[in-house]
């Protein structure tokens, strides 16, 4: 810098009127130089004059030619910022300053460090200052002096000296600004410490000179990428001029692409080609992420699975409390069972045929209690019991939203058909996991239910309810066990709802449905159960589309119309004329209504005798 000001003044003289004296800058710097006052006169005059005069304060100034350990300014690394050149605005002189590595004078210190005006190395802290010549196993300057041996027993205890001490230190350091403090690549350089000492030293480090190292990490990653990305694009390259189609795209994509003979690949061709070969994988994946759904779907979303939907398992995935509960319901099998298909389905036929037969049984001997036993007078005995139904569905749904009771309700709560338990075809009847599937089968029970409940009574109400159920999951298993569908879980009360459904429409088939009063005669009940019938024979062949169960929907729809036949206690004897209109919404100012219980139906013709022995209404 003093030689650039010597030059400088020497040209002021020259434009003031004083003849040209050439000046040569090797010479200059070979002369003798002036005392060392106005040496140090001009030194401090630099610092201000300069227009790096700030980085000259922080680096220092250094006299004297660079040794050979040190680099010259064209060989240091484009993110030292004392290796930059300064142009001066003024424009009656030029000045451009070089700045050079400090000469190392004896002392041991890592790669990269410098000098002040006290001669102590300056501690660098940020990744872009990173000397070109830095290497790992030297490391770099932690402090303007070593510890001691007493510091370095203090940090590393009694069995470390004070050289191996600042030997680690200086690599550990170095490490942090290089960002390589993860890297196992320079693991070998500090094999001989422990991991116990190297925390220590990082423990040090970190409280007596801060420093970023999670941005020194990033900046380190993007050098890296950045020189990925070179090499793949002079791999392209190289592979273009000898022919080719540029690496990675697909032959099919760019089969029109040909290297003109004459002026050579064209860039025009390049980009063409790979923004199509882009667009097809892209077009690729997507088509492979779409069949890794429908073969996850067919495997294990079919019926309304128990399977969370996406935004609720990122939501418990993303608190960790909820994770743990998450994982600890999951199953640990890693593959079904290999059982053979009557393994599967016998004990679970033996058992629901036992429970229905045992239900049936009691239902034989029961009897009503009558209104002064009940506990709840002031409704009937159907609205009591379709209630209790009703909420114990509704409790079942709020125990889903409590993640600690995930492990019990996936165990008892839902069918499986890989580990079915036998209980599961029964308790699953009353789980549901979503609102619209609760309100889509709670609401028919409670309309349907407390009408067929009137007719057929308490126990064989619940004989009916419980056996569809049972029997409509059992259909569901015996089905997805033939086809090789092991993962499938499914639960909800739909096959018991519409077996009572069914069955309360075959005991009124031959009666008329009217709504609003339209039609005159009504509908027949047979043409309702036909329609809910068909709607499910729509589903088969989508039940993986649809994710809906539609074998337990159509076994319980059998179960209903057989069951209600083998409770019925007579045949019907029906004669000419001995025929039921039912209102299904009465119009206003029609009767008094349905009797209490009954709260979707009215009764519009003379009372007659049902064949289970209670008296319906007419």
């Amino acid at each position: 810098m003093m030689l650039q000001l010597h030059k400088f003044f020497r040209k002021s003289k020259t434009t003031s009127g004083t003849p040209k004296a050439t000046y040569n800058a090797c010479a200059s710097r070979s002369a003798a130089r002036p005392p060392e006052s106005q040496r140090r006169t001009r030194r401090m005059m630099s610092v201000f004059i300069h227009p790096h005069a700030t980085r000259s304060l922080l680096r220092g100034i250094v006299w004297g030619i660079p040794s050979a350990a040190s680099t010259t300014a064209a060989s240091i690394s484009s993110r030292w910022p004392s290796a930059y050149s300064c142009q001066a605005p003024s424009a009656t002189f030029s000045c451009r300053a070089t700045w050079h590595s400090p000469r190392v004078r004896g002392w041991t210190h890592g790669a990269g460090q410098r000098r002040t005006f006290f001669s102590s190395p300056t501690i660098i802290r940020d990744y872009e200052e990173l000397p070109r010549d830095y290497r790992d196993q030297a490391g770099l300057a932690f402090s303007k002096r070593d510890v001691t041996d007493a510091e370095a027993e203090k940090i590393f205890g009694p069995n470390m000296r004070a050289p191996a001490a600042n030997h680690l230190l200086r690599i550990l350091h170095g490490r942090r600004v290089a960002g390589t403090l993860e890297d196992p690549a320079f693991a070998i350089h500090t094999s001989q410490f422990s991991a116990v000492q190297m925390a220590a030293g990082l423990e040090y480090l970190r409280k007596e000179v801060p420093v970023d190292e999670v941005m020194n990490s990033g900046l380190r990653a993007e050098d890296e990428l950045a020189l990925l990305e070179d090499e793949t694009a002079r791999a392209e390259q190289k592979q273009v001029k000898a022919g080719g189609p540029p690496r990675g795209v697909d032959e099919a994509a760019v089969e029109d692409y040909k290297v003109d003979p004459v002026y050579g690949p064209s860039q025009f061709d390049m980009i063409r080609a790979r923004n199509a070969a882009k667009a097809k994988a892209r077009e690729k994946a997507l088509e492979e992420e779409r069949k890794d759904k429908e073969a996850m779907s067919a495997t294990t979303a079919a019926g309304p699975v128990v399977e969370r939907q996406d935004e609720d398992r990122k939501r418990a995935i993303a608190n960790p409390k909820i994770a743990e509960y998450y994982e600890k319901a999951q199953s640990e099998l890693e593959a079904p069972p290999e059982l053979r298909a009557w393994e599967r389905i016998l004990p679970s036929a033996t058992v629901v045929a036992l429970v229905v037969g045992f239900l049936a049984a009691v239902s034989m001997v029961y009897e009503e209690p009558t209104a002064r036993y009940r506990l709840l007078r002031e409704i009937s005995t159907s609205q009591a019991t379709v209630g209790t139904i009703i909420a114990a569905n509704v409790l079942v749904f709020l125990a889903w939203r409590v993640p600690p009771l995930w492990k019990v309700l996936n165990r008892h709560m839902i069918l499986v058909v890989a580990t079915v338990r036998p209980l599961t075809l029964f308790t699953a009847v009353f789980s549901h996991t979503s609102l619209k599937h609760l309100l889509v089968n709670m609401v028919p029970l409670w309309f349907v239910g407390t009408s067929l409940h009137d007719e057929m009574g308490r126990a064989d109400f619940l004989t009916l309810y419980l056996g569809s159920g049972a029997v409509g999951f059992l259909g569901s298993l015996v089905t997805y066990t033939l086809r090789g569908w092991l993962t499938v879980t499914s639960l909800g009360a739909s096959g018991a709802t519409l077996g009572l459904c069914s069955a309360y429409l075959w005991e009124h088939r031959d009666d008329g449905f009217r709504i609003l009063g339209i039609p005159e005669g009504g509908v027949h009940g047979i043409v309702f159960l036909a329609m809910l019938t068909a709607l499910q024979l729509a589903g088969l062949g989508r039940t993986i589309k649809h994710k809906v169960d539609v074998a337990s929907h159509l076994t319980g729809i059998a179960a209903g119309i057989v069951g209600v036949e083998l409770i019925g206690r007579t045949e019907r004897k029906r004669r000419d004329g001995d025929r039921a209109v039912i209102e299904l919404l009465p119009r206003r100012g029609d009767g008094v209504g349905a009797e209490a219980g009954s709260t979707a139906v009215q009764l519009a013709t003379a009372t007659r005798t049902s064949p289970y022995g209670h008296a319906k209404k007419g």
